[in-house]
């Protein structure tokens, strides 16, 4: 991973402001579970009322992390792309420990080089971690 420079920084400091907000981190989420969703159905599901529930959408919208699609006279929000998806459940799932949406697990084995102690150390027991390099053995 590159370092960060500062322009990068601001601009991430400005997508986390979006969701700083408790109301359009309930939306976001909501449409992660939901999928493609009315307003009516949006305001049904977060418990927001139409004024405020307009306002979030729009600033959403207008950060293109949701877009709409009229149908006849309903409007239908989702989450504008897979990415959006993917940030906006990390983001949660992070905030919230949830490490099942964050990151996929990953599994490790003790190798048989390693002796029982050092392979609990290594799978969880907290603290520093070492390698162990085993000596080459004589013959």
């Amino acid at each position: 991973m590159t370092p960060l420079l500062l322009e990068e920084a601001r601009l991430v400091v400005e997508r986390l402001k979006l969701f700083a907000q408790p109301q359009r981190l309930i939306i976001v989420d909501v449409l992660l579970r939901g999928g493609p969703l009315a307003v009516s159905e949006l305001e049904a599901r977060t418990g927001i009322g139409q004024p405020t529930l307009s306002q979030q959408l729009g600033t959403l919208r207008r950060a293109d992390i949701i877009v709409p699609r009229r149908e006849s006279r309903a409007i239908y929000y989702s989450l504008a792309s897979r990415e959006e998806e993917r940030r906006a459940r990390a983001l949660i799932g992070l905030l919230r420990d949830d490490q099942d949406t964050v990151l996929p697990q990953v599994h490790t084995t003790a190798s048989p080089a390693m002796s029982a102690t050092q392979s609990v150390h290594k799978n969880g027991g907290g603290g520093a971690q070492f390698a162990y390099i085993r000596p080459p053995s004589k013959k």
